[in-house]
């Protein structure tokens, strides 16, 4: 259902806005939106200010407590893959030493990261010289040589296809005082040497520029090639030294990563105040603000602001308001209210669908996936992961939730089709012993496929029903009953009827109930037409809508469709499995081909059955009377990441 709400009024005095506002924090029970609500809130807002949520420095906070929990993430201790949060109460969240201490491991890491990073630089800028030298490392000479006092020398590189007999033929031609020398080739590049008389330097310089070469920069280096890469060389490995070093004080830090991200939470908490400060109007002396809490949390809010000597008012939404929305259900329907939010929340005046959706998704889901086999793997998997790993509250328990009853749909639907991972039994049996053995079935989906598309048909039918009902209630409860019976009710009339013509023992009373019930909807549909002429045209017109209602019970086809599909690539694993006999490869074959064949298709079909399920309940289920558009209920509390906050009282 979804539950009341009321508008709450807060006016309270500047001294006592912080602490009431983290006692409103830890209630977890009032959404605030601001003060705009408040009644002459155009007088009130010229004498007042609208708070401030100064959330930069903190989120320069956040973003350093990031940084350093990833750099110990890869040496925590794994917690597994549904690990727990840790819980605390309030008061450790506010614990200023606490935070202190988070804060000074924070930097401690960070400060480390740091130092990894540049022992890396270093290391990379040591290869980048290496990779740079490599080429002339039988060179015996110092690279910071580039004269002598008559003499030049030049250092150069050429692409590997430059004709060095050219070059030297040209250089000769152009002067005799000058002498080149090739280092070293590659199928890339070639390094060179070039002496020549300083009193020839135009002539050679002539002849250098009309060939493609580079002169590599040497003169920040002493010595040889082969010095400077030795020297380059324990540079790295001293890098790698220290970096391992640094690395070992990560793994140390690494065990106190919980003080981390409850410094992280901390922060977070924080910001998450900050913020709610945008939505509080302020003077000098008192502030003011506005809200939402349901009707059940009336009492708890009333006694926190009872400490306080504030003004507050809690009434009803007025018209003009939209309330947020927020659904309440007992424990069984619960998790399948996350189905309904995937699609949109209820307007505040509409029905929450969850209680009348869970049966038919339930239903729905056995039935298309529809393996007794596959069943039973995905309730175990799911029982097991709720009684074993425990998850908090939140999706991931909600989704075990519904596998468990899912599952259980499945066990059924698979008993009564006969489907124990498809036929693996009857497969097993002939294939190896020659013994044809049968198994139990209620329906043969395979052999008599048409026997589960009308009950298909049926349950489809009764679900559009329940929709076309709650769409009468809906009306009913604003005051339109009378329009609910003409413009719902008659179609009732109608399409009961129509099916009962075709059986010989009804046929008489579902013509007088089709005939009753089209006669009804042209007489109604056009009820709000002032022209008589139109009023009777768009009650015949009103009878199309018969098409629409029949593709919507043509689509509960796919209930039988995606059962035979999932069905028959079971029964083809199976006979894969068996193909090459019973022996000691055969069988090794069999466990194999079972395994990734049955993993496979529990994959595709379950994925398939969610999303039929799905699409049946937000399209022709919810096309028959849901409205959309709720705002969720979003209160005031610690959104944290790591920690779970405790409810007990701590203030």
């Amino acid at each position: 259902m979804i539950l009341k709400m009321q508008k709450l009024t807060l006016i309270g005095f500047l001294a006592d806005k912080e602490s009431l506002l983290r006692d409103l924090m830890k209630k977890k029970c009032v959404q605030i939106d601001g003060a705009q609500n408040i009644r002459d809130y155009e007088s009130i807002s010229q004498i007042t200010m609208p708070g401030v949520a100064q959330t930069y420095e903190l989120e320069q906070e956040l973003a350093k407590f990031t940084s350093a929990i990833r750099a110990v993430s890869p040496y925590e201790e794994k917690a597994g893959l549904f690990a727990k949060k840790e819980l605390t109460d309030f008061s450790t969240m506010l614990d200023k030493s606490l935070y202190q201490e988070s804060v000074q491991l924070r930097d401690e890491i960070n400060k480390i990261v740091k130092q990894i990073a540049e022992q890396k630089s270093t290391s990379s800028r040591s290869q980048l010289q290496i990779t740079a030298l490599e080429p002339w490392k039988d060179l015996n000479l110092d690279l910071s040589t580039t004269q002598t006092k008559s003499t030049a020398l030049m250092y150069l590189t050429c692409a590997a296809d430059v004709n060095l007999e050219e070059f030297e033929k040209q250089l000769q031609e152009a002067t005799s005082l000058c002498y080149l020398h090739k280092v070293s080739s590659s199928p890339e590049v070639t390094c060179l040497i070039l002496l020549y008389h300083k009193d020839a330097q135009d002539a050679v310089m002539d002849v250098v520029k009309c060939y493609n070469t580079n002169r590599p920069d040497f003169s920040a280096i002493h010595g040889t090639a082969a010095e400077n890469i030795s020297s380059l060389k324990n540079t790295i490995e001293a890098c790698k030294q220290e970096e391992e070093k640094l690395t070992e004080q990560l793994k140390v830090a690494a065990t106190s990563s919980k003080i981390l991200k409850t410094g992280f939470d901390m922060v977070t908490l924080q910001i998450d105040d900050q913020k709610v400060r945008e939505n509080i109007f302020q003077t000098q002396s008192v502030f003011a603000l506005t809200g939402w809490i349901t009707e059940n949390d009336v009492d708890k809010v009333k006694k926190v602001l009872e400490k306080y000597p504030c003004y507050y008012t809690m009434t009803q939404p007025d018209k003009e308001d939209e309330p947020p929305v927020k659904l309440k259900n007992s424990k069984f329907v619960e998790p399948y209210e996350m189905i309904t939010e995937m699609y949109s929340l209820p307007t505040p005046d509409g029905i929450d669908p969850t209680p009348m959706l869970t049966p038919f998704f339930i239903l729905f889901f056995g039935m298309m996936l529809a393996d007794a086999g596959y069943g039973i793997i995905i309730f175990l998997l799911c029982l097991i992961g709720l009684k074993v790993l425990k998850p908090d509250e939140g999706a991931l328990k909600n989704a075990m939730k519904i596998g468990t009853a899912c599952g259980l749909s499945t066990i059924f639907w698979g008993a009564m089709y006969g489907g124990w991972f498809g036929n693996l039994i009857s497969q097993i049996s002939e294939s190896w012993f020659g013994k044809a053995v049968s198994i139990p079935m209620v329906l043969d989906p395979l052999n008599n496929p048409m026997s589960v598309m009308i009950l298909s048909f049926v349950l489809g039918a009764v679900h559009l029903f329940t929709g076309m009902g709650i769409k009468i209630y809906m009306l009913a409860k604003r005051g339109h009953l009378l329009d609910g019976l003409m413009d719902i009710g008659l179609w009732y009339v109608l399409l009961i009827g129509l099916p009962m013509l075709a059986i010989p023992a009804t046929a008489s009373v579902g013509k007088v109930l089709a005939i009753g019930g089209a006669l009804g909807l042209i007489l109604t549909q056009g009820r709000h037409e002032k022209n008589i002429l139109m009023k009777l045209v768009k009650g015949v017109m009103s009878l199309y809508d018969i098409t629409s209602y029949l593709s919507d019970v043509l689509s509960y086809a796919r209930i039988l469709a995606l059962g035979l599909a999932g069905g028959v690539i079971a029964n083809v694993v199976n006979m894969m499995g068996t193909m090459p006999g019973l022996n000691i490869l055969g069988v090794i074959a069999f466990v194999l081909i079972f395994a990734f064949g049955h993993i496979f298709n529990l994959a595709i079909s379950g994925l398939g059955a969610y999303v039929h399920t799905s699409r049946l309940q937000y399209v022709e289920f919810f096309g028959k009377f849901y409205e959309a558009g709720g705002k969720p209920f979003k209160p005031f509390k610690a959104n944290t990441k790591y920690t779970l906050i405790s409810d007990k009282e701590d203030f």
